[in-house]
């Protein structure tokens, strides 16, 4: 009897009703971050208070829940600075294999071994490499 397996069962714990708890930290710092601003800039200065926090708004909600190919954006972006951090100078190094020296007697050992028959016969090709060979060649 065949069962299907299920697959891509990667799920992460939901901690605030749809949203898990990176979710959460990224909406949640930020809303609080908007909730201090307003009170030091949002209430002598409104427009510049909601210019501020709608790109703060947008850029929590583009690290919560945009995927680039199937990664999340922090994901991505981590791996765009390592990749643009380290260097990328590839040297290809010649590795030194050791040399083996074989006196003569052991040469003539392995040369006597491969030439000797094997106690195995082998059948040469029959009608069916011959039928290939046939349908190869032919046109």
């Amino acid at each position: 009897m065949q069962y299907r397996v299920p697959q891509f069962i990667e799920h992460e714990a939901k901690i605030l009703g749809p949203l898990n708890i990176k979710q959460s930290l990224f909406v949640g710092g930020v809303l609080a971050a908007c909730f201090f601003m307003y009170f030091s800039i949002g209430q002598t200065n409104f427009f510049l208070f909601l210019l501020i926090a709608a790109a703060l708004v947008g850029i929590a909600l583009a690290m919560s829940f945009a995927k680039v190919e199937g990664q999340e954006l922090p994901a991505v972006i981590k791996n765009w600075i390592n990749f643009n951090s380290n260097p990328k100078i590839f040297l290809w190094r010649r590795k030194q294999s050791p040399v083996f020296l074989s006196t003569e007697r052991t040469r003539r050992e392995i040369t006597t071994k491969q030439t000797e028959k094997s106690p195995l016969k082998v059948k040469q090709e029959g009608r069916i490499g011959d039928m290939i060979k046939k349908i190869d060649f032919e046109k």
